[in-house]
C-alpha cells in the first residue's frame, strides 16, 4: 500500500477543511463571540499544521497507486474530516462529550442532519455557521473538492471520483475528471448563491439565508433555528422545497439544462420517476390531511409537499411534525426513506434509478413465467441494461436492507424501542436526519447510548459512500490479492 500517497491526500484534505473552518472567524467577530475565539483558532490551527506537515513530508515522490489506496483514501477521508470538524464543538465546550461532537460533525459532513443538540440556538452563531458549512463541504463530496482544487490524482482521480460521487459519471460532462469536478462545483456554488438571494428576498437575514442554503443545496438539514423552517413564511418554504427538489436531481441534468439540452431531461427515466413519486405521494398525503385533519387546501399541499421532498431527498428540514399526522400519512413518509433521490445528486438513499432497474428486471422475470419464449430487454433512458447490471443493483438493495436489519437489531439490543431502532438506523443510512419514534422531526439523538451513536455515525458514512466502498476494506481477499501490473500503471508525480 502506498502510505505516502494516502498521507499526502489526507494532508490536503485537512488543509482544505481548516481553511473552510477559518471562515467561521468572520461571524465570530461580527457577532462579537470572543468567548470562543481561542478554541476556534486552536481548532483551525491543529488540522492546518498537521495537514501541511503531512503534505510537505510526502511531496515530490513518485509512487505506484493501487485501487487499495483509492478505497482507503475515500473511506478514511470521511472519518478524518469528521474528527477535524468536531474540534470547534468539543474544544469550545458547547458539546463537551467527544462522541457527541464527532456524531454532530459526521452528521454534518455526511449531510445526514441528525443532531444531539437539545437547544440549537444556545450555541454561538459562529459555531452554528460551521455546523451548516459542514453540510455544504460534504454535499458535493470532499474528494470531488480535492480533485477540483488539486488535480494531483490525474488518472487515479477518476476511480476515486466514481467511488464517492456515484452516478455522476454515468453522464460524463467532460472527459477530464478535474474538469467534471470543477463544473459540478460551479453548478453547486451557483445554486447556493441563487438560493441565498431568493431567501433574503423572503426577509430572511443574510446569515440565516446562508446557513439554510448550505443545508438545502447539500440536502443536509441543519438549521440555526430550533423550529427548523416551520416559523418562516410560506414563500420561504416553497423556495426551499423547490431547491431541495433541484438538489435531489442528478447534477448532470443541471449541466444539460444550462447547455439547452432539454431532450436529456425530458427522456431521463429516473427524473420522471422521481418527479412522479413526489407528485403522487404529496397529493395523497395532502388529501389525507384535508379529509381527516380539516387542513386548508394550500396548507395541506405546502406541508405535504415540503415533507415529502425533504424526506425523499434526505434533506431533513421540517415544517411540521409528521408523526402527529394520521398513521397512513407518516407511514408513507417513512417508506420514502427507502427510496432516496437521484444518482449524481447530493441526496441520499438507495436512489430512484436502482428501484427502476430492479422493478423492471423482476417484472421481466415474472412475465417470462407466462411467456417463456418472449424476449424482453430492460431499457433505461432508451439504453439497454444488461442482466449483470440489473443483478448487481438487486444485490446492492439486498445488502442495503441486510445492513438496515443488522443495525436495527443492534439498536434494539441497546434498549431502544422498535420504532426508534428502525427510524434511527434508516434515517442515518439514508442521510436524512429525522426518523420515527423518539428520533422524529420534533426530537433529537441526544438520548441514544454512546455505542448506538457510534453505530449510527458509521452507518452515516456507509450510506454516504453507498456500502461497497467501505465494506470492501473488511474483506480479507481485498488485502491479500495482488493487483496485476496493468492495474498498477498509475504512476503519479505529486505536485508541490
Amino acid at each position: 500500500m502506498n502510505f505516502s500517497f494516502v498521507i499526502n491526500a489526507m494532508g490536503r484534505i485537512a488543509v482544505i477543511v481548516a481553511l473552510f473552518m477559518a471562515t467561521s472567524l468572520l461571524w465570530l467577530f461580527y457577532y462579537n463571540e470572543i468567548q470562543i475565539l481561542e478554541p476556534l483558532i486552536l481548532s483551525i490551527t491543529i488540522p492546518l499544521l498537521l495537514g501541511l506537515l503531512m503534505v510537505l513530508s510526502t511531496r515530490n515522490k513518485k509512487k505506484i497507486v493501487s485501487m487499495k489506496d483509492r478505497y482507503v483514501i475515500v473511506t478514511l477521508s470521511w472519518f478524518f474530516i469528521g474528527v477535524i470538524g468536531a474540534l470547534p464543538f468539543y474544544l469550545s465546550g458547547y458539546i463537551p462529550r467527544l462522541v457527541d461532537a464527532i456524531f454532530e460533525s459526521i452528521s454534518g459532513f455526511s449531510t445526514t442532519g441528525a443532531s444531539i443538540l437539545k437547544d440549537i440556538e444556545a450555541l454561538p452563531l459562529s459555531l452554528l455557521y460551521w455546523r451548516s458549512l459542514t453540510h455544504w463541504i460534504g454535499g458535493m463530496g470532499i474528494i470531488v473538492l480535492v480533485i477540483a482544487i488539486f488535480p494531483l490524482f490525474k488518472t487515479a482521480g477518476y476511480q476515486m471520483f466514481s467511488l464517492e460521487a456515484s452516478g455522476v459519471l454515468n453522464q460524463k460532462l467532460k472527459p477530464r475528471t478535474s474538469d467534471i469536478a470543477k463544473r459540478l462545483w460551479l453548478i453547486y456554488v451557483s445554486l447556493t448563491a441563487i438560493l441565498v438571494v431568493l431567501l433574503m428576498l423572503g426577509k430572511m437575514s443574510f446569515y440565516e439565508s446562508l446557513c439554510h442554503a448550505f443545508g438545502t443545496i447539500a440536502t443536509g438539514g441543519f438549521s440555526p433555528k430550533n423550529s427548523s423552517i416551520a416559523n418562516y413564511s410560506s414563500y420561504v418554504q416553497y423556495i426551499i422545497t423547490l431547491f431541495m427538489f433541484l438538489s435531489g436531481t442528478n447534477f448532470a441534468l443541471h449541466y444539460h439544462l444550462l447547455k439547452g439540452n432539454f431532450a436529456q431531461i425530458r427522456h431521463n427515466t429516473e427524473f420522471k420517476t422521481y418527479f412522479g413519486i413526489i407528485f403522487t405521494i404529496s397529493l395523497t398525503i395532502a388529501t389525507i390531511l384535508i379529509l381527516t385533519n380539516n387542513y386548508e387546501i394550500e396548507r395541506a399541499i405546502r406541508e405535504s409537499l415540503f415533507q415529502v421532498v425533504s424526506i425523499i431527498t434526505a434533506t431533513g428540514y421540517a415544517t411540521a411534525d409528521y408523526l402527529l399526522w394520521p398513521v397512513q400519512a407518516w407511514i408513507l413518509i417513512f417508506l420514502l426513506l427507502f427510496i432516496g433521490a437521484c444518482v449524481g445528486s447530493t441526496g441520499g438513499g438507495i436512489k430512484v434509478i436502482r428501484h427502476v432497474v430492479a422493478f423492471k428486471f423482476l417484472f421481466r422475470k415474472l412475465s417470462t413465467l407466462f411467456h417463456p419464449k418472449s424476449i424482453k430487454v430492460i431499457k433505461v433512458n432508451k439504453k439497454s441494461v444488461q442482466d449483470q447490471v440489473a443483478i448487481s443493483v438487486i444485490i446492492f438493495i439486498f445488502f442495503y436492507f441486510l445492513i438496515f436489519l443488522i443495525g436495527f437489531l443492534i439498536m434494539s439490543i441497546l434498549g431502544l424501542d422498535m420504532q426508534t431502532s428502525m427510524g434511527s438506523v434508516l434515517t442515518c443510512m439514508q442521510g436524512c436526519g429525522p426518523g420515527i419514534g423518539t428520533v422524529g422531526p420534533a426530537s433529537n439523538f441526544s438520548h441514544i447510548p454512546d455505542a448506538g451513536k457510534i453505530v449510527l455515525f458509521i452507518l452515516m458514512i456507509v450510506g454516504r459512500l453507498e456500502i461497497y466502498t467501505v465494506f470492501i476494506l473488511f474483506l480479507p481477499e481485498f488485502w491479500k490479492k495482488k493487483e496485476s501490473a496493468s492495474k498498477q500503471t498509475n504512476i503519479l508525480q505529486m505536485e508541490n
